[in-house]
């Protein structure tokens, strides 16, 4: 379920920087590490994630992302002025991002 949710975070975060790819991969530590970072710079230049507070160990859990983000912050992405910041992320994170999903 908590997986679940956040390979959904992932594919919506895809869509909202217009990237057609979607997150096939697995969703294990590494993964939620990887996505606790893409979130801690969108935070930096985009005011929809400013306010997510860090993970309190540092490093993203499946578990934080899963109670903490949900799709309409996501989705509120596409309507602010955060669209270079978030292809930026996505293009400097995506390709870890997927080699992590596969075990890799």
């Amino acid at each position: 379920m908590e997986e679940q949710k956040v390979k959904e975070i992932v594919n919506a975060i895809y869509e909202a920087a217009g990237v057609q790819r979607q997150f096939s991969g697995s969703v294990n530590d590494r993964v939620a590490e990887v996505v606790g970072i893409m979130l801690h710079e969108l935070g930096r230049c985009s005011d929809v994630f400013a306010w997510v507070p860090r993970p309190p160990a540092g490093k993203a859990t499946i578990t934080w992302i899963a109670r903490n983000i949900s799709r309409s912050m996501v989705d509120r992405l596409r309507d602010s002025d955060s669209l270079t910041c978030l292809r930026g992320v996505v293009h400097r994170w995506g390709g870890q991002l997927q080699r992590a999903g596969m075990g890799l």
